[in-house]
């Protein structure tokens, strides 16, 4: 066979197609042996296999072509020499081949994908965390060069033989299927998160850096399923990598207070409103409640936050949780004591779906609100809060869940507005690091002011009923609200892990309670309300450590490691230092007012420590 050297630029475009298709068969094994070796694949069915394979050539195809478009066309351009093309192309290939091999025995260890923790962790880890013979290095020396180095090296003289084979028109065929199975990778999983497919929905947790589409809302809007249908669909349940509670729940209905229990959150908090000046009603209020002044949510937006106020637990669990259909113990406890429970949100509980990822047991929940804008809703759900109060006549206990929005959405009529200089509406777009926030922050104090307002009606009514008698209630927010207070140029929250963003006010008040009006300084956390609830009030005799990441708020145990975020944008709060992951797997270190820290400020043993707290309920 002759073979002939690539000279063309369409020539060179071939040989490297060829190099492309093998990096995308080495990743699709790559892929393979995930969601094998990670164990998902025991618990797969027929349809999660058909969704599966397409899916991870799909975004094997993604991975080939970023690295085809990065790596070898713009060289083949500069180069004369199609080899020097070809020996970046593979250079960037084995250095991807080698990632996803690492990502395969850290998905199977943590569950989640390879990031800037992991990162620290080889690379300062050292002995401190890493302690492997020299057996293991060889072994693994070699691994990479047979799976990694090995096969691009028989790839490069394979295709430099058969690029001419490589017509534009198979070429074509080819990339359009592989698109294809992208496009199919979407759709499908759109409609597995519609109609609860958890095979579907599991396994593509397993695929790296793949964020499929879900389309509900827009499926419900066009009629392909109703909504009703849905929640009432049957499915195959899978086992869950998830032990929760770690050991069984021992209750004692002897030991129930049959208090009633009202929680009334705030969405987007700041902490430095909780004053007699702008929260008159609250702050009296707390007089006769205990007030927790270090206090923190366990997110920066609100599905992480509420998430963590009843399961106890960080939201990276919640996609396991939410494809096992797994109910909050907290609720579960409740409906076993024969509780009334109602919700009252501001804005919908459809988007984002607490009804199932937090109610999904409770039938009947008020999912919205009545109203034109923030501040109508707000007050349609004081009202219904105290029309259900004022014609509750039964023995049965109640539980009650208030969900403020208008700090959020910081939206108020003028002939609302009492402190001043204020806007009249938010303008985003005027923000910026010099800017004066007095104004801005005025409006928002103002809201504030409206909200307290509310919450006063609604404990007015509670006394007047004769409940605070019989009855716990807690106020806190979902997440705080940064008004630029570091001088970083941040505004609002889902942006970092400061105390403006994490940290909230959190009151609580329950039938009895010893010293009035006291106040602790000691750190608590969203994950320590349900314990304290369950085994103060609910018969719950498992230490809290069973069943969530908290303790009693009465517990002065340090929280630190403090897990916070989301599935992505993750990241844990230290006593001297803030640390932060994000999708792009880069790892940001700061002190607690965002200045940047050197690397080194993070040991690897304080990483170790803190995915062993956030990973402490996978099996």
């Amino acid at each position: 066979m002759l073979i002939t050297t690539p000279q063309t630029f369409s020539e060179k475009g071939k040989y490297g197609f060829g190099i492309f298709l093998s990096a995308l068969g080495l990743f699709f094994i790559d892929l393979l042996l995930n969601v094998i070796r990670s164990g998902i694949a025991k618990d797969m069915d027929f349809l999660s296999w058909i969704y599966y394979i397409p899916t991870i050539l799909g975004q094997s195809f993604i991975f080939a072509t970023i690295f085809f478009l990065i790596g070898f066309l713009p060289f083949s351009l500069l180069f004369k020499d199609y080899r020097k093309a070809g020996i970046i192309f593979i250079t960037l290939l084995i250095a991807a081949q080698i990632l996803l091999i690492l990502n395969t025995f850290v998905f199977s260890l943590y569950k989640f994908h390879l990031n800037g923790f992991i990162f620290n962790m080889i690379i300062t880890g050292g002995k401190e965390i890493f302690e492997f013979g020299t057996w293991i290095y060889i072994k693994f020396i070699g691994l990479i060069f047979i799976v990694g180095v090995l096969p691009f090296i028989i790839a490069h003289f394979i295709s430099r033989r058969i690029y001419t084979k490589f017509t534009g028109k198979r070429i074509i065929w080819i990339c359009s299927i592989l698109l294809v199975c992208v496009v199919y990778s979407h759709l499908a999983h759109a409609v597995a998160a519609a109609t609860k497919h958890s095979g579907i929905r599991k396994c593509a947790l397993a695929i790296p850096y793949f964020f499929p589409l879900t389309a509900n809302t827009m499926l419900f809007k066009m009629g392909i399923q109703e909504r009703e249908n849905i929640d009432n669909m049957v499915y195959n349940q899978l086992s869950s990598d998830i032990q929760y509670p770690i050991s069984p729940i021992i209750a004692d209905d002897n030991k129930t207070s049959g208090y009633n229990i009202v929680y009334i959150l705030l969405d987007s908090w700041n902490p430095s409103t909780f004053s007699p000046e702008y929260m008159p009603n609250v702050y009296n209020f707390s007089k006769q409640s205990h007030i927790f002044n270090e206090h923190y949510s366990s997110a920066n937006g609100t599905q992480g936050s509420v998430f963590a106020l009843f399961f106890g637990l960080p939201f990276t669990y919640e996609k396991e949780f939410s494809i096992s259909k797994m109910s909050p113990l907290f609720l579960d406890r409740l409906i076993d004591l024969d509780y009334n429970i109602q919700t009252f949100p501001s804005a919908t509980f459809l988007s984002p779906p607490f009804n199932e990822m937090i109610f999904r047991r409770v039938p009947g929940i008020m999912t919205n609100a009545v109203g034109k804008n923030s501040f109508e809703r707000d007050l349609y759900i004081t009202q219904k809060h105290n029309e259900y109060i004022e014609n509750y006549d039964s023995d049965q206990p109640f539980f009650t869940f208030m969900f403020y929005d208008l700090l959020h959405a910081i939206n108020l009529p003028n002939e609302y507005h009492k402190f001043k200089p204020s806007w009249e509406a938010a303008d985003y777009l005027a923000l910026h690091n010099d800017f004066d926030p007095t104004p801005f922050f005025n409006l928002y104090k103002n809201c504030v002011f409206q909200v307290d307002s509310m919450i006063g009606n609604v404990l007015n009514t509670l006394e007047t009923k004769g409940l605070l008698e019989n009855t716990i209630i807690i106020i806190t927010g979902d997440h705080g609200q940064e008004f630029n207070e570091n001088k970083k140029n941040y505004w609002g929250h889902s942006s970092n892990f400061s105390r403006w963003q994490i940290q909230v006010p959190f009151i609580f008040y329950y039938p009895g309670l010893e010293e009035e009006g006291k106040e602790f300084s000691h750190m608590t956390t969203h994950y320590d309300i349900a314990p304290t609830i369950m085994s103060q009030f609910l018969g719950i005799e498992n230490p809290a450590s069973d069943y969530s990441s908290g303790h009693s708020v009465y517990d002065s145990t340090t929280r630190y490691p403090h897990p916070v975020g989301d599935h992505i944008n993750y990241g844990f709060i230290f006593e001297d230092m803030i640390v932060r992951t994000n999708h792009f797997g880069t790892l940001e270190i700061t002190d607690q007012n965002l200045n940047l820290l050197k690397p080194n400020a993070l040991k690897p043993s304080d990483i170790h420590e803190a995915l062993t707290v956030k990973n402490r309920f996978y099996k």
